[in-house]
């Protein structure tokens, strides 16, 4: 049997979680059902993880890096919040439909945390509203902390929304086009002058 390092090893096992989890949910992912799938011994997901929290955690943790929030304006380009925004969710969602397996596996981690940790699921969210407001501040820094705060909120609820219709309906080119609906919406509103939360 060839030898596979501890890293190598690791990735093979988060890329399995991945597949079980989507497949069978989080609870429904065994550490055995996961080392299988990665035709790795068992003994080799507790060295690597300890446990299948720290995997689960490491899961939600690698897919959150992948997902594309983090976008680039082309060179000239206006780069106003609403452009931000708009670009920001476009990328996030082609990147849904493109990786449903992916998406399934994160909203199956998020709604374990909720469940059995809730804190943690907290923690979830909070990392990411804390870099989306960070970017997103760099385009407008007129808008109060409340107001973004909220338009960060709401853009990852559509996100989230979208993202779970496409894995429901199977219909990607329509999650493309409600995403630009969203885009459409979320500009609308940040063109106005008077905007007001609740």
């Amino acid at each position: 049997m060839a030898y596979v390092s501890a890293e190598a090893r690791r990735e093979q096992l988060i890329e399995a979680a991945v597949r079980v989890i989507a497949r069978e949910g989080a609870d429904g992912a065994t550490t055995r059902k996961i080392a299988d799938e990665a035709k790795a011994p068992l003994a080799s997901l507790h060295y690597c993880f300890q446990n299948k929290e720290n995997l689960l955690l490491a899961v939600f943790a690698q897919l959150s890096e992948e997902m594309p929030v983090d976008v680039d304006l082309p060179e000239g380009e206006n780069a106003t919040l609403g452009h931000v925004i708009e670009r920001r969710l476009t990328s996030a969602m082609q990147w849904s439909v493109e990786n449903p397996v992916r998406v399934r596996a994160m909203i199956e981690v998020t709604v374990w945390a909720d469940r059995y940790n809730p804190e943690l699921s907290v923690s979830f969210y909070d990392a990411f509203f804390k870099s989306s407001e960070a970017a997103l501040r760099q385009a407008d820094e007129t808008l109060s902390d409340e107001e973004l705060d909220s338009v960060v909120r709401v853009a990852t609820s559509m996100v989230d929304g979208l993202s779970l219709q496409m894995l429901t309906d199977g219909d990607k080119e329509r999650t493309l086009r409600d995403t630009a609906t969203a885009c459409a919406m979320l500009k609308a509103y940040l063109g106005e002058g008077a905007r007001k939360t609740a």
